[in-house]
């Protein structure tokens, strides 16, 4: 029996991080030992922590090989400058009702965009390659892997590949200046150009890039990267063997994750609140569960469309809890964002919600990655942010498969398959070895 071939993960979101960055490579790292490849994972040891999920600790293997090292991160002077003990760094996330922003908010976003590239961890970038190139002459291994965002763990695998000549896949779970909120950081033209400039260095110089959507590949083609393939996120399933989270007699839609303004279905709270006018059956059951960080013009718009009584806000749970919750609703929501770019995003929250079993109720470009996917796979129904009569029709369709008390039997568990984090973890681990 030969011995394993090693490979190293760069990532900045390992466990105890929660949230959804964590869960890709920590799944591939379980699955890799199955295809004859061993994982080190190479992670800061004080990450800023957005959000924390100690039970994600117990999904490491004993053996598996964790490289630290301490990581300096400029969000105490952030917090400083904007009063705020709790924030994010990007645009479109939490705020207030008003969506306003501060002066001094405003300046931290320009100083944040303009002097700290290609992001606030660019200062682990060189002490991380001193410290790796030193230690890979004595521990080798065969492939470097980097996932970003993050987009500084790029730049280190990049001059970590330079340095060593050991061959480096980059792995983009987001694009890079194609991600939606990038149009609105405040940047100076130097820096916008020093962002493409080093976008296409990581394409072009990479082994290979792997994106998690098919429109995201045909965005970085043109920077000619070597070689270019997509390995979709997907659902693990020993992830579903909690218990679902349910309330009797309640016709339960329900959301998991960050729910920001920017993916607010106006639409839809008018067109639940007019099926409650119409019905006085579907006002007594329906019942409307938002699960983790939920922006304050979402809360906003479903009371001005007199759903408050009908809604329970759950605070931020563990990815566990959060499957629990999936697994006894009626209809899983899942709005992308009211921007371009969403065409090509494709959340990795669809496959959990598909693993889940319950109709999905998609709202975004009905021409893009995600409702090519529900089609796909028969998972559900793709809208758009407008469609304030479809909305009705599927939510009726929804609706009368509760009453009937009827399982929802139209997805594809063949085609659904091909979406498990094992499967996926496969396919990665073939794409290492032809390399």
């Amino acid at each position: 029996m030969t011995d394993p071939r090693r490979v190293l993960i760069i990532t900045y979101y390992w466990p105890p991080s929660g949230g959804s960055g964590v869960q890709r490579w920590l799944k591939m790292a379980k699955y890799l030992p199955e295809f004859g490849w061993e994982p080190i994972i190479y992670t800061p040891e004080n990450p800023e922590l957005m959000a924390k999920d100690e039970a994600l600790l117990q999904e490491i293997a004993p053996n598996l090989q964790v490289w630290k090292r301490p990581i300096f991160e400029p969000y105490s002077c952030y917090k400083w400058l904007t009063g705020k003990r709790r924030l994010s760094l990007q645009p479109g996330f939490i705020r207030d009702q008003t969506g306003k922003t501060t002066l001094k908010e405003r300046a931290a976003l320009f100083i944040r965009s303009n002097f700290f590239f290609p992001d606030p961890r660019c200062f682990w970038r060189r002490p991380s390659v001193r410290y790796l190139t030193k230690r890979l002459k004595k521990e080798a291994v065969d492939w470097i892997i980097t996932t970003g965002p993050p987009q500084s763990m790029h730049l280190i695998g990049k001059d970590l590949h330079k340095k060593t000549g050991i061959p480096w896949l980059a792995d983009f779970r987001d694009p890079w200046t194609g991600i939606y909120y990038f149009k609105h950081l405040k940047m100076i033209a130097p820096t916008l150009r020093r962002h493409k400039r080093a976008e296409e260095e990581v394409v072009r110089e990479a082994n290979v890039v792997t994106v998690v959507s098919p429109q995201m590949k045909q965005e970085f083609l043109p920077l000619n990267p070597k070689r270019i393939e997509v390995i979709p996120n997907g659902y693990d399933q020993d992830d579903f063997v909690v218990e679902p989270v349910t309330e009797a007699g309640k016709f339960v839609i329900c959301h998991t994750g960050l729910f920001t303004r920017d993916a607010n279905p106006d639409q839809l709270w008018r067109a639940l609140a007019s099926m409650m006018a119409e019905s006085s059956d579907f006002a007594q059951v329906l019942r409307i569960v938002l699960v983790g960080q939920t922006d304050g013009a979402v809360k906003q718009s479903i009371e001005e469309s007199g759903l408050g009584a009908h809604t329970r806000f759950v605070p931020y749970v563990t990815h566990s809890e959060a499957v629990a919750y999936q697994k006894g609703a009626n209809v899983l929501l899942l709005p992308l964002k009211k921007e371009p770019e969403s065409k090509g995003i494709i959340t990795g929250k669809i496959f959990e919600y598909m693993a889940a079993g319950k109709p999905i109720l998609g709202i975004g470009p009905i021409d893009g990655d995600v409702a090519d996917i529900l089609q796909e796979c028969r998972a559900g129904i793709q809208h758009e942010f407008e469609d304030y009569e479809g909305f009705k029709d599927t939510l009726l369709d929804y609706f009368d498969l509760f009453c009937r008390q009827q399982r929802w039997e139209n997805s594809l568990p063949e085609v659904l398959a091909c979406y498990s984090r094992k499967n996926l973890c496969g396919k990665m681990a073939e794409l290492l070895c032809e390399e």
